[in-house]
């Protein structure tokens, strides 16, 4: 559950020069439900057919597409830690390691703030 929020707030801190606070609240939906086929043992189909979730959302976690796709790499490609994968995933979203490394301090720090 801690992995699904924290995974949320960064996917919600990488998007926070990329739209409005409807497209970064769904990117935290995003992130947080990222982890949901796993808590619950179902696939994203089965789950999102009782659990509403915006088009964008689904896109990304169903269909491996959508505007918040390359985004939701990045943030794996940082649980991860591999930095190859971590540069080109942060090319695909026209981010800058500076960038991306606020982001994930901002989201750490949101995560901590919440224990």
């Amino acid at each position: 559950m801690r992995a699904a929020v924290c995974r949320g707030f960064l996917m919600e801190e990488l998007g926070r020069n990329a739209g409005d606070d409807e497209m970064r609240g769904e990117m935290f939906v995003c992130g947080v439900f990222s982890l949901l086929d796993r808590m619950l043992g179902q696939p994203f189909e089965e789950l999102f057919r009782s659990v509403p979730v915006p088009e964008r959302v689904q896109q990304a976690l169903v269909q491996g597409s959508g505007p918040y796709h390359a985004h939701l790499l990045l943030a794996r490609a940082l649980e991860q830690g591999v930095r190859s994968d971590i540069l080109e995933a942060a090319e695909r979203c026209f981010l800058d390691l500076e960038e991306v490394n606020a982001a994930l301090l901002r989201a750490l720090a949101a995560a901590r703030s919440l224990e």
